[in-house]
């Protein structure tokens, strides 16, 4: 079962630049309890064709980083790196020049997405940490929920068609 080391932030303060930010304290706390490189695929081992690819791990650090950072487009993922130095070494990414293009970066997460990384990382944290516990909590809410509510549309009667042109005597 996987631990936090409590001292971790005070080591990793004197091997960078500039201190952890609480976002980027937050993110070495997740990437050390999911430890999401252990359930990237191993798809370099089975290819025989082609240039290999990059390697999968920072990138799965960098997906995790895109998700605690909530940043929604990869392209800003990929600019968030080239500008934090901290964060392109939590990731892996010693140089500048060892972060992936975008394109690359979208074809490692269509990787992970078709894998399912997210879930066999999830399944095995719930595993780990719950396997042998039971969870009976229940939770009902009996607020009264306010609705907005829209007035029943009037029934219209059809008129009747009259003719056209000048009414005849007597009409």
């Amino acid at each position: 079962m996987g631990r936090v080391q409590r001292s971790l932030f005070s080591h990793l303060n004197e091997c960078l630049d500039t201190r952890l930010t609480e976002q980027e304290q937050r993110l070495v706390t997740i990437l050390e309890v999911v430890q999401v490189e252990k359930y990237v695929p191993k798809s370099a081992a089975t290819q025989w064709l082609g240039r290999k690819p990059l390697d999968r791990q920072g990138i799965a650090r960098a997906f995790v980083a895109k998700a605690v950072f909530r940043i929604s487009k990869t392209s800003d993922l990929r600019w968030a790196l080239l500008a934090t130095r901290n964060l392109r070494r939590i990731c892996g990414f010693i140089a500048l020049g060892d972060i992936p293009s975008e394109s690359t970066f979208s074809r490692a997460f269509t990787e992970f997405a078709a894998s399912e990384l997210g879930n066999r990382a999830h399944d095995a944290l719930v595993k780990d940490y719950l396997g042998g516990k039971l969870l009976g909590h229940i939770s009902r809410d009996s607020t009264a929920i306010v609705g907005r509510e829209k007035p029943a549309w009037k029934v219209k009667e059809p008129k009747k068609a009259r003719k056209k042109g000048r009414p005849a005597k007597g009409e």
